[in-house]
């Protein structure tokens, strides 16, 4: 059997010895590393024999630390491998038989080499039995992927300050959003304008307002258009009632300007911007930098991550890493067939910004 193996600086002792035992037994064995005694990262070492596995290099894999938990994580988390940490012969085999098991990890602290081969052995002689355990199994793989779509909302970081980043994507978003002349529309369908808002209020006083209560108030106001939120008629109607003082910006109801140099005032100054970066989508802008090469970009916070759209993706400079979405692909019926990756918080010049409306801080 061609086996995948790796360890890191804790687990290198019992890995060689592993190897030693495994080879002599007919296997062949691909060594991932960790090669030297040096301290290193379980995670690094998991993955690879991880991925060597789900990629079909490898049939099954070993993997080896201190304890067997955290080199377990570091393969478990790679798409299409149950990993398990053994220290014993029973477990072994029925990770094999009942769980269908491909990575089997081990503690070079919890057992010894003599147990270790005997472990090892067992899981590799054990082949699973199917039936109702696939049943289970296909159970598993579809929490897991479920589980790995963003939900309704994120925390993320600009600096050193924590905001919270809307997903407009998730499917949880079931809340009504309807104003004539659409009925039967959601947050999900046409909220963009909604979490925008939410999201610039949060940036300039930290309060943190709910999309559906904003939706809640879009709806009274007059601010739900026929293909989403209508700014002005949203903003004009935060003004009327007051909430602009109460939520720390002052909007001059200006209606959507293109005016760049007064957009980059208004960053500048601690403000932000509604606008579009696309027509049809609207997202909220939210600080400004020059770059070393002289490029005077703005940071856009985007609750449908459109840093993917062949229309914005070319004109992204950077992205923040912790606002990576996961999101659902769903058919027209519904059925969600696959999933897709965006960043929801990117830099962008300063001259893609179109029609925005700016809010000014107080």
């Amino acid at each position: 059997m061609k086996l995948a193996i790796s360890c890191d600086h804790r687990g290198l002792l019992l890995k060689e010895a592993l190897i030693d035992h495994l080879r002599a037994e007919g296997h062949v064995l691909i060594d991932y590393g960790t090669y030297t005694p040096d301290s290193t990262d379980y995670p690094i070492y998991g993955e690879k024999v991880g991925r060597a596995v789900a990629e079909g290099e490898c049939e099954l894999g070993i993997a080896i630390c201190g304890t067997g938990f955290g080199i377990s994580l570091g393969a478990g988390a790679v798409p299409g491998i149950r990993a398990v940490c053994c220290s014993d012969i029973y477990t072994a085999a029925f990770a094999r038989r009942h769980n269908n098991a491909n990575v089997l990890a081990m503690g070079r602290d919890v057992v010894g080499e003599k147990l270790a081969f005997m472990i090892t052995d067992t899981f590799l002689s054990s082949t699973f039995e199917g039936g109702r355990h696939s049943r289970r199994l296909e159970m598993v793989e579809r929490l897991r992927r479920t589980a790995a779509v963003t939900g309704k909302k994120i925390a993320v970081h600009v600096g050193d300050r924590e905001l919270t980043l809307y997903n407009q994507r998730s499917v949880q978003w079931t809340y009504p959003y309807e104003y004539p002349p659409c009925p039967g529309g959601t947050l999900k369908s046409s909220g963009c304008g909604v979490f925008s808002l939410c999201q610039a209020v949060e940036f300039m006083s930290g309060q943190r307002v709910t999309p559906e209560e904003m939706a809640d108030f879009s709806c009274r106001v007059g601010g739900r258009g026929d293909d989403g939120t209508d700014r002005p008629a949203l903003l004009k109607g935060v003004v009327d009632n007051g909430l602009d003082k109460q939520y720390g910006f002052r909007y001059d109801l200006e209606g959507n300007i293109n005016d760049h140099e007064r957009l980059w005032e208004c960053l500048s100054g601690g403000g932000s911007a509604l606008c579009n970066l696309r027509v049809g989508h609207i997202v909220a802008l939210v600080s400004c930098r020059v770059t070393p090469e002289g490029e005077r970009q703005v940071l856009a916070m985007d609750c449908h991550s459109e840093s993917a759209d062949e229309r914005v993706r070319d004109h992204v400079r950077e992205v923040i890493p912790d606002s990576l979405i996961t999101y659902p692909m769903l058919n027209t019926s519904g059925l969600m067939t696959g999933s897709s990756q965006a960043y929801g918080l990117y830099w962008v010049p300063l001259e893609l910004p179109r029609d925005f409306n700016l809010l000014r801080h107080l």
